[in-house]
């Protein structure tokens, strides 16, 4: 019997109570119509269980007895504004997709916002729990008042501190996002943030650098002005401060803007930056799988999340063929997604196991042998048998390295946009220290 390929899904959740201004996910402030949404996302997943024709490829069929589940991720979004028995109505439907066991990893994201008091928050994880979720992820994003109200945050620190509370006293497996490189913030308020999050007993904390992405408030506010972004050598200080003293509290940095407790990596990140198969579910989201013939396909589900509704009402065509595209990767583009993904990790990309899906000639025309061999060289990057990964002076130089590793493409897809996969987004932590 063949052993079973793993799989990780994604669940996008598209409303949030209002837009953050750094945001630039699928997150839409609005009237949440939480049942037509329940009931498209379960038409995707019969439709991923049962197969079609999308796009003129034979796709899906997943099924307990060819896959496993290694994670189930519910994001957003902010996915802590559904009901617990939706959630638990989706992970039921994902059984249909692949072995879910006591192994599979499930996880929320979860805001402070979504919670009126303490005692909701402490229900509502209890209700994840009996729903079958073992993993949140709590989005505070900081804890000084000035900080929240600069990132457009409504909740207060208070709030804050009680929902970490709250989920730890539920789970064992919790997550705390928060962001560092905000104006005016320093260093030693930094240091003394993470000090006190260690110090709680979190097993996971994902610390992200403040990027100015384009189709935000904040990038308007930066062309108009109104605040600057801190430079290049400060950002690399925070990082090393970051690491420095996240290590130092025996948390591993295992992707570069993740840190975990030894047996605490979050499943669905690993599983997604190793380039391992993943349904994209949801308003906007995006998956990776591999259709019959073996090619790789970008799959992107239709972001506006009126327009989702609207079309899973009809009836005349599969659900897939209403709301999913696909785009075929090359094989040039299927190892350069590998590699962009794999560097994220401390373990790096493997490369031996790139070389089962893409021949080397593609490998080769996806990256540049010159600039490798001077990477390495230069001390940047490793190479070992079977992997490619940063050293700790390439490490915060992640973006230049890319930028010189992976060779120009001819029409290129969206390459690189696996997005709204992770614990809040986790692919926008790019470094922009610049190799000399």
């Amino acid at each position: 019997m063949s052993p079973l390929t793993p799989l990780a899904v994604y669940v996008h959740w598209p409303w949030c109570k209002a837009k953050c201004p750094y945001c630039d996910f699928n997150s839409h402030a609005g009237t949440i119509q939480e049942e037509p949404y329940i009931e498209g996302l379960l038409q995707e997943i019969r439709g991923w269980a049962a197969g079609c024709v999308l796009d003129g490829r034979e796709i899906g069929g997943f099924a307990v007895e060819t896959h496993r589940l290694e994670s189930i991720f519910f994001g957003g979004g902010t996915p802590s504004l559904m009901q617990a028995n939706s959630i638990g109505r989706v992970i039921n439907a994902c059984r249909s997709l692949g072995v879910l066991d006591d192994t599979t990893e499930v996880t929320v994201e979860c805001n402070p916002t979504s919670f009126a008091t303490p005692d909701d928050a402490q229900r509502f994880f209890n209700d994840l729990r009996l729903a079958g979720v073992n993993r949140v992820s709590i989005g505070i994003q900081g804890l000084k008042q000035e900080w929240l109200r600069f990132l457009g945050r409504e909740h207060s620190v208070n709030d804050a501190l009680a929902t970490l509370e709250a989920a730890q006293a539920v789970f064992r497996n919790v997550n705390c996002d928060v962001i560092y490189g905000l104006p005016g913030q320093t260093l030693e308020d930094w240091e003394n943030l993470l000090k006190h999050l260690s110090a709680r007993g979190l097993p996971h904390i994902s610390a992200y650098q403040l990027t100015v992405e384009k189709n935000t408030r904040f990038h308007v506010d930066v062309k108009r002005g109104a605040w600057v972004p801190i430079d290049a050598d400060l950002e690399a200080d925070f990082f090393e401060a970051t690491r420095e003293t996240l290590l130092d509290a025996g948390y591993e940095n295992y992707e570069i803007s993740n840190f975990a407790k030894p047996g605490f990596a979050c499943r669905h990140n690993v599983h997604v930056w190793r380039y391992g198969e993943y349904l994209g579910i949801g308003a906007g989201a995006h998956g990776r799988i591999t259709d019959r013939t073996g090619t790789r396909l970008a799959t992107t589900v239709i972001r506006q999340p009126e327009g989702y509704l609207r079309r899973m009402t009809a009836t005349e065509t599969p659900p897939l063929q209403r709301v999913v595209q696909t785009t075929a990767l090359t094989l040039p583009e299927t190892a350069q997604e590998a590699v962009f993904s794999g560097l994220r990790l401390a373990e790096g990309c493997n490369m031996e196991n790139l070389s089962k899906i893409v021949p080397a000639a593609s490998c080769e025309e996806a990256l540049s042998a010159r600039e490798t061999a001077h990477l390495v060289g230069s001390g940047f990057l490793n190479r070992t048998p079977t992997h490619m990964m940063l050293t700790e002076t390439g490490w915060p130089r992640l973006n230049s390295i890319l930028s010189r590793l992976l060779n120009p493409l001819p029409a290129p897809v969206a390459a690189h946009q696996v997005v709204n996969t992770t614990d809040s987004g986790a692919y926008k932590n790019l470094v922009t220290v610049v190799i000399s």
